[in-house]
């Protein structure tokens, strides 16, 4: 068993943070409660008039960044400053409502096959 000293903060960005990103941070805040991680999960759009806007402190914040579409990737680099490194692509289209089934089961199998990658599982 690792003691991991810092909780982790993830945050999880869509367009709108109306449905695919506030489902990845209950999907996230269920696997890492399950699994007993220390992860704090969050989730903001990358619209102007997303229910709550990605701003930079939110992204410099976070530990890694999770976005829905590949050219999110560019404008986290690109419009708030972050190292490439620390976002991390779902590729996980706008098609689902929040809470759909098959989101839900996307976004674990994405975000189980990631922690396990990283070690955490």
């Amino acid at each position: 068993q690792v003691v991991m000293s810092e909780r982790l903060h993830y945050l999880f960005v869509c367009y709108a943070n109306m449905d695919r990103s506030p489902t990845a941070e209950a999907v996230c805040t269920k696997i890492a409660r399950e699994n007993n991680l220390d992860i704090e999960a969050s989730s903001a759009g990358v619209s102007d008039q997303a229910d709550r806007p990605v701003t930079k402190e939110m992204a410099d914040l976070a530990d890694k960044i999770f976005v829905m579409e590949p050219d999110m990737v560019t404008e986290m680099v690109e419009a708030y400053g972050q190292n490439p490194a620390k976002v991390i692509c779902l590729d996980i289209p706008d098609i689902y409502w929040q809470n759909d089934p098959k989101l839900v089961a996307t976004l674990e199998q994405k975000l189980y096959e990631y922690l396990a990658r990283e070690g955490l599982l």
